[in-house]
């Protein structure tokens, strides 16, 4: 039997069934439960038909409560929005893509990381639903954008830049070839995700990024011009 937790202002949600006397969640606790509930209701039901009280339901949680944390809808999809910065780093690992490693090794580890996260069908839905918002709220679609093709394009593009200084690449705009490498590896993989919410088998993925970094370096590495 589900076992909830209750308090004046606190409001309802589900906790795990626990032996003694029912404690009261955190507010970071509650804070994620409502942002769950809320991404499942903008998913199954779409921005615009999703309603608070279903995001209540959802979390086990009053609407009082909901409205202490989020007062509008607005500020609640920016939020779910805004924790996919965590996840983008969570699936990327800590600091930046190796100097001293072979480019091949680098620019495989980064891509596969990037493109797991890109075509998992719960980015995909997430895709689905900021384009769906895109002419409403073009500030959260820019946000959404920010932290996930922007933001992987920064850092690929920053060790681009890094690899052209040091002679060990040729990269004369290391924006065009960060843009370029991953259209290579997800662009239309990405597409097709957003139309069936599949993603691709691990194996085809991996051979797909091999090949995308073996064409791109062999345009990329230094030539000897003085034969």
């Amino acid at each position: 039997m589900q076992e909830y937790v209750e308090a004046e202002d606190i409001g309802l949600a589900y906790v795990p069934p626990r032996r003694g006397r029912p404690r009261q969640i955190c507010e970071a606790d509650r804070r994620q439960i409502l942002l769950d509930a809320a991404a499942s209701a903008f998913v199954d039901s779409g921005y615009a038909a999703a309603s608070m009280d279903d995001v209540a339901r959802r979390a086990g949680m009053s609407k009082k409560t909901l409205y202490q944390i989020f007062d509008t809808k607005e500020s609640l999809l920016a939020a779910v929005i805004a924790g996919r910065r965590m996840e983008f780093a969570a699936a990327m690992g800590d600091g930046e893509p190796s100097e001293d490693a072979l480019p091949e090794e680098v620019l495989h580890e980064y891509l596969m990381k990037l493109a797991r996260f890109l075509l998992a069908p719960r980015q995909a839905a997430f895709y689905r639903l900021v384009i769906s918002e895109a002419q409403r709220t073009p500030e959260i679609a820019r946000a959404f954008h920010q932290e996930g093709a922007d933001k992987s394009c920064c850092v690929l593009r920053g060790w681009l830049a890094r690899m052209d200084a040091k002679g060990v690449l040729r990269i004369p705009d290391p924006e065009i070839a960060a843009g370029m490498l991953l259209s290579m590896v997800v662009a239309d993989l990405h597409m097709g995700a957003l139309v069936d919410d599949a993603a691709p088998a691990e194996g085809y993925l991996d051979a797909r990024v091999r090949y995308a970094v073996t064409l791109f370096l062999g345009g990329a590495r230094p030539r000897n011009t003085s034969t």
